[in-house]
């Protein structure tokens, strides 16, 4: 069975050098001028899990599964590539 540190590994590997999956999101978000608050009603995603994705605070997740379905469903309401 692996650690929460090596599945999250899978979430941090998806992210270009450009910056972190959460920044990117972060940034997009902003870009399109809405709030955690928006995004949690589109995704029905916690807004504690919305704020530990931002930060890149993997640990703060449920596992991986969840952690990569929240970050997809997060890039989705943004209209990004999951």
């Amino acid at each position: 069975m692996k650690d929460r540190d090596q599945d999250n590994s899978e979430v941090e590997a998806a992210a270009p050098e450009t910056g972190s999956v959460g920044s990117q999101l972060r940034a997009a978000r902003e870009t399109a001028g809405l709030s955690l608050n928006e995004i949690a009603t589109r995704t029905r995603v916690p807004i504690r899990h919305l704020e530990a994705i931002e930060a890149s605070n993997y640990s703060a997740l449920p596992g991986s599964t969840y952690t990569i379905g929240f970050t997809r469903s997060y890039a989705k309401a943004l209209g990004l590539d999951e």
